[in-house]
Protein backbone atom coordinates (compact mmCIF):
# COMPACT_ATOMS: atom_id res chain seq x y z
CA UNK A 1 0.00 0.00 0.00
CA UNK A 2 3.09 2.51 0.95
CA UNK A 3 4.39 1.43 -2.17
CA UNK A 4 1.50 2.37 -4.46
CA UNK A 5 1.16 5.49 -2.55
CA UNK A 6 4.64 6.81 -3.30
CA UNK A 7 4.41 6.08 -6.94
CA UNK A 8 0.79 7.57 -7.50
CA UNK A 9 2.63 10.70 -5.52
CA UNK A 10 5.65 10.43 -8.04
CA UNK A 11 2.98 10.45 -10.98
CA UNK A 12 1.52 13.34 -9.93
CA UNK A 13 3.91 15.53 -8.76
CA UNK A 14 5.58 14.67 -12.73
CA UNK A 15 2.49 15.09 -13.92
CA UNK A 16 1.90 18.69 -12.11
CA UNK A 17 5.25 19.72 -12.99
CA UNK A 18 5.01 19.18 -17.08
CA UNK A 19 1.90 21.47 -16.63
CA UNK A 20 3.97 24.37 -14.94
CA UNK A 21 4.70 27.04 -17.99
CA UNK A 22 8.24 27.91 -18.00
CA UNK A 23 8.11 30.42 -21.45
CA UNK A 24 10.16 33.44 -20.14
CA UNK A 25 10.47 37.18 -21.32
CA UNK A 26 12.91 37.09 -24.25
CA UNK A 27 15.91 39.19 -23.60
CA UNK A 28 16.50 40.73 -27.19
CA UNK A 29 18.41 43.81 -27.94
CA UNK A 30 18.41 45.74 -30.39
CA UNK A 31 21.29 48.01 -31.79
CA UNK A 32 20.94 50.06 -34.66
CA UNK A 33 22.94 52.60 -36.69
CA UNK A 34 20.81 55.46 -37.90
CA UNK A 35 23.45 57.59 -39.37
CA UNK A 36 27.03 57.56 -38.27
CA UNK A 37 30.19 59.78 -39.07
CA UNK A 38 32.61 59.29 -41.65
CA UNK A 39 36.03 62.22 -42.54
CA UNK A 40 33.92 64.82 -41.02
CA UNK A 41 30.86 63.52 -42.98
CA UNK A 42 27.25 62.02 -41.80
CA UNK A 43 26.57 58.60 -43.29
CA UNK A 44 23.40 56.99 -43.99
CA UNK A 45 22.83 54.00 -45.82
CA UNK A 46 19.63 53.38 -47.95
CA UNK A 47 17.05 50.78 -48.70
CA UNK A 48 19.52 48.76 -50.77
CA UNK A 49 22.12 48.49 -48.43
CA UNK A 50 24.03 51.27 -50.23
CA UNK A 51 26.23 53.90 -48.07
CA UNK A 52 25.68 58.06 -48.99
CA UNK A 53 26.44 61.35 -47.15
CA UNK A 54 23.75 62.66 -45.66
CA UNK A 55 25.58 66.11 -44.82
CA UNK A 56 29.47 67.14 -45.41
CA UNK A 57 29.89 69.01 -41.86
CA UNK A 58 32.96 71.06 -43.26
CA UNK A 59 30.31 72.58 -45.89
CA UNK A 60 29.02 74.21 -42.86
CA UNK A 61 32.06 74.68 -41.08
CA UNK A 62 31.07 72.39 -38.42
CA UNK A 63 31.94 68.69 -36.91
CA UNK A 64 30.44 65.45 -37.13
CA UNK A 65 29.91 63.79 -33.86
CA UNK A 66 28.22 60.82 -32.91
CA UNK A 67 25.88 60.14 -30.42
CA UNK A 68 24.46 57.54 -28.64
CA UNK A 69 21.15 56.68 -27.13
CA UNK A 70 19.59 53.96 -24.94
CA UNK A 71 15.74 53.17 -24.94
CA UNK A 72 14.13 49.70 -22.88
CA UNK A 73 15.95 47.03 -25.28
CA UNK A 74 17.49 49.55 -27.92
CA UNK A 75 20.76 51.40 -28.58
CA UNK A 76 20.56 53.75 -31.08
CA UNK A 77 23.26 55.33 -33.14
CA UNK A 78 23.25 58.49 -35.40
CA UNK A 79 25.36 61.30 -35.61
CA UNK A 80 24.87 65.24 -36.44
CA UNK A 81 26.98 68.11 -37.67
CA UNK A 82 27.70 70.49 -34.82
CA UNK A 83 29.76 73.67 -33.53
CA UNK A 84 33.61 73.02 -33.24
Amino acid sequence: MKTLFAVLMLVSGSAVASDVNYSRITDEYYVDFISWCDSNNVMGQDSQGQTYVKYNCSEYAQTCRQTVTHRHNRTLYFAACSDK
